[in-house]
């Protein structure tokens, strides 16, 4: 089983610099620890989460780091035409040695859409299309398609990438899912993916000729040696960023007046859950920790666990990753 951690670029103290230079620093910490992955979100006017420019933000943490891959979680694949795309994931690739890793989405949120002047309806197609389009364009010498939103004519992107790299959906949509596992495709579960759902989901994947999938599944831990504060503190944590997230749009008027035309707010409700977010959470000792892993395992088939930290400071995301290095992974071989 692989280790990987989960990257928002939290402005836990309302200051940005620190929020940016903190994220690099615990990604830079967990390369060190020996973990194989780790993966940057993309968010867009929001005064909580800083990570709009996803690209910028993974080009730094690689250009810091030796050894772990850093994915994108996902990159809004409607909202980048797929040739510049293509170039700046190849360009990616050769630089980092074969350590970027390909995730996108459609954007499940409205905001961006509006914004941007895009019809939200057509997102899915879109993000279907693009994924394609960039598909082909990395790994064929000439490219022409002819599609419903993009026409391309004997393109040849220069560079090309050095080896295969992997592509990983974020979705939540059965025929999105389909269709990807017929192209290959792997699979990024959310923080809020229950159990049942993410079943379903690998047996989506196993139905439609999937092979060496890569299924990324994210929870939120809290780790510490005293179960009691392990649990406070990750009560705590759940509280404070899904207050932080429902309330990101009071020090931003463009997320507030974006709000005002859509139906983002009750959107954003159900996806940033306390309950769904605290019932899916690994906390406690590390032993306890191990032996819900090892129960998660035996009910979903994911190869990589993908870990949002609850915590508010450096210091302590650094312990939780040390803990669980040292005292939770080797405990996860042969899985």
């Amino acid at each position: 089983m692989k280790s990987s951690i989960f990257e928002l670029v939290e402005n836990w103290t309302n200051n940005e610099v620190v929020a940016i230079s903190d994220a690099i620093e615990l990604i830079e910490y967990a390369d060190k620890l020996g973990f194989d992955e780790a993966w940057i979100g993309e968010h867009h006017f929001n005064s909580f989460t800083l990570c709009p420019a996803i690209l910028t933000l993974i080009s730094y943490a690689l250009a810091r780091t030796q050894h772990i891959k850093v994915g994108s979680a996902a990159i809004l694949l409607p909202h980048y035409h797929p040739i510049q795309l293509s170039e700046e994931i190849a360009t990616l690739d050769l630089l980092s040695k074969g350590r970027f890793l390909f995730g996108f989405a459609r954007g499940a949120f409205p905001i961006f859409d509006i914004s941007m002047g895009n019809n939200p309806q057509n997102n899915r197609k879109i993000m279907l299309e693009n994924a394609r389009i960039v598909h082909d364009l990395l790994f064929k010498e000439q490219v022409s398609y002819e599609g419903e939103f993009c026409d391309i004519k004997n393109i040849s992107i220069r560079p090309h990438p050095k080896g295969l790299i992997p592509f990983y959906v974020a979705s939540n949509h059965d025929e999105t899912l389909k269709i990807s596992a017929q192209r290959g495709y792997n699979f990024l579960g959310a923080l809020t993916l229950d159990t049942k759902r993410a079943k379903e989901i690998y047996d989506i994947f196993a139905e439609n000729g999937a092979k060496d999938l890569e299924f990324v599944l994210t929870r939120a831990i809290y780790i510490d040696e005293d179960r009691s504060v392990a649990q406070e503190k990750a009560l705590m944590g759940v509280d404070i960023f899904t207050q932080c997230m429902l309330r990101a749009n009071e020090s931003n008027p463009t997320f507030e007046e974006i709000i005002k035309a859509s139906d983002y707010e009750e959107f954003r409700a159900e996806f940033f859950n306390k309950n769904k977010i605290t019932n899916c959470m690994i906390v406690g000792t590390p032993e306890d920790c191990v032996e819900q892993i090892l129960e998660l395992r035996k009910e979903i088939h994911f190869n990589t666990l993908s870990l949002k930290l609850l915590s508010s400071q450096l210091k302590d995301s650094k312990n939780i990753l040390r803990l669980y290095k040292e005292c939770v992974a080797p405990h996860l071989n042969g899985f």
